[in-house]
């Protein structure tokens, strides 16, 4: 009688084992992001996740965040709370951050060994973040350089340093501003002006304390060109978004961002006029990398590592610097690559709307600490935010 049951329960078994043997199941990613962009939220939806299932048969869920310092205090209190099992499998960070989640000990180790795509990368992306050393903890995304976008059919470039900024807003009152240093296309300009008027290597010489009294310098400048700003400088945009809204209805002339290809994205979509161009600062723009880690929280590390090594083969990164998808820029190494892959990348830099490769390399800047970025930050806030 024990043997017919035996016999009887493995022959129920049967059919369950072969309904395993088949297509592996579909697992979640959540990925963390910034929201405020719809391009890149579109391309996220609609051209990775699809990639991303196809591939690996992951389902890649886009998690918009507003601020990225709620997410990092989230980690940080999740660990000292002991939790195990936390929901954000990936997070799409740099800088200030960055060291904040390293200090922290909330990020997973090594993943950078882990992906197998690391060979393609510019090895430049992989050692340092905002001067802070990487240590393994992050993979490299995409390549940003601020830059500021004008229509040339009004002219000339509006201005090239922080000199002929000032001509420009006295002689166009009203028609020139920027987001506040809250949003960090805000905290990236006030730093770009700040680098453009004291110079770079004299404030990578100097103590926090001694940037601090230089700063007054910057703060007194832009105090001074406030009421020449959009509505006298009583406000300022809290987003690139609504200073694009601004550009885009013709109530400022420039607008800006870390995207360089962010023109040929916005004329595409037909947000910007057709006649917009890019321009760089004479001295030079900040130049970054952004990049994603795995909080050491996840449950679902294996499949974050699948998924990150699938955002940064040659298919997705070419798909991402196309403008009509991101147009941000790779961080693979052209060298390391194959001649197709190089060909297609070479035919997205033909649009004459954005500054040369050559000029790009040329006016790089490199960015400050996150020590010297709170500073500045904290400063503008304080000294011209609030006047």
């Amino acid at each position: 009688m024990i043997k017919k049951i035996k016999w009887s329960l493995q022959m129920l078994l049967i059919p369950l084992i072969f309904m395993g043997c088949g297509k592996k199941q579909s697992q979640e990613v959540n990925i963390y992001m910034w929201g405020g962009s719809k391009e890149i939220n579109t391309f996220m939806d609609d051209v990775v996740a699809p990639k991303v299932k196809q591939k690996e048969d992951i389902t890649l869920k886009r998690v918009p965040i507003v601020d990225i310092k709620d997410i990092v205090n989230k980690l940080i209190i999740e660990k000292q709370a002991g939790k195990k099992d936390g929901v954000i499998d990936i997070l799409w960070l740099n800088g200030e951050n960055f060291k904040a989640l390293k200090d922290a000990g909330v990020l997973e180790q090594n993943i950078l060994s882990k992906i197998s795509n690391k060979n393609l990368l510019k090895e430049s992306t992989t050692v340092k973040d905002f001067g802070e050393d990487i240590d393994g903890l992050e993979v490299p995304f995409g390549e940003a350089q601020f830059n500021f976008i004008y229509d040339s059919k009004k002219g000339e470039v509006p201005f090239t340093n922080w000199e002929s900024l000032t001509e420009y807003v006295e002689k166009n009152p009203g028609r020139f501003t920027y987001p506040n240093v809250s949003n960090f296309t805000g905290s990236a300009f006030v730093r770009n002006l700040t680098i453009d008027m004291l110079g770079y290597d004299n404030i990578q010489n100097m103590t926090s304390e001694e940037l601090k009294v230089q700063l007054n310098i910057v703060w007194n400048y832009l105090n001074e060109i406030e009421p020449f700003l959009w509505r006298a400088g009583e406000t300022y945009p809290e987003s690139e978004g609504k200073l694009d809204l601004l550009y885009s209805t013709d109530e400022v002339d420039v607008t800006m961002g870390y995207t360089v290809n962010k023109v040929n994205s916005k004329i595409d979509s037909g947000d910007y006029p057709k006649t917009s161009e890019s321009f760089l600062l004479e001295r030079g723009t900040l130049f970054n990398n952004h990049y994603l880690a795995i909080p050491n929280n996840s449950k679902n590390k294996e499949n974050a590592l699948k998924v990150i090594d699938t955002l940064i083969s040659p298919e997705i990164q070419i798909l991402k610097q196309e403008p009509k998808n991101w147009g941000d820029f790779t961080i693979l190494d052209m060298n390391k690559l194959s001649s197709e892959d190089k060909i297609a990348f070479e035919e997205l830099n033909k649009s004459g709307k954005i500054p040369s490769l050559e000029e790009l390399e040329t006016k790089r800047v490199l960015e400050l600490s996150p020590e010297k970025v709170t500073l500045i930050e904290e400063g503008w806030t304080e000294e011209v935010g609030k006047n």
